[in-house]
């Protein structure tokens, strides 16, 4: 079924633009008329979905945004509290240590590198049902 050609257009084309136009022609044993048609086809259909998608991706993005913007406010707030209170923690202890003659960077140095060890482990490693 041979759609009827009504609408002619003329263009003007780069030569290399051209050449390569007519050697994907010849490899794909078409002419290079049927060739450019079937290439703006495609490229048409492809503009045209991303029209449609667009408006309805960023659409969905920004109601996304809003839904999760308090979400993520309160768990910063809650990420900067933990921080602070760490902090303090960390700071008490050395402070004891202090007081009872420890070398308090030695311990600090010491217990960080465990710490780092622990949070570097798989969750099923740490979950795993062993003790210690």
């Amino acid at each position: 079924m041979t759609k009827e050609l009504l609408n002619p257009m003329r263009i003007r084309l780069e030569k290399d633009l051209d050449d390569q136009l007519s050697a994907l022609a010849i490899r794909r044993g078409e002419s290079k008329a049927e060739l450019c048609r079937r290439l703006l086809r495609q490229a048409v259909a492809q503009e045209t979905a991303k029209d449609g998608i667009d408006p309805i991706l960023v659409a969905v993005r920004q109601a996304m945004a809003d839904v999760l913007k308090p979400a993520e406010e309160r768990l910063a707030k809650i990420n900067a509290k933990t921080a602070i209170a760490a902090a303090t923690g960390m700071y008490m202890n050395m402070q004891v240590y202090e007081e009872f003659g420890k070398d308090s960077k030695a311990l600090y140095e010491a217990a960080r590198k465990k710490a780092v060890a622990f949070v570097k482990q798989p969750n099923d490693q740490l979950m795993g049902g062993s003790d210690g």
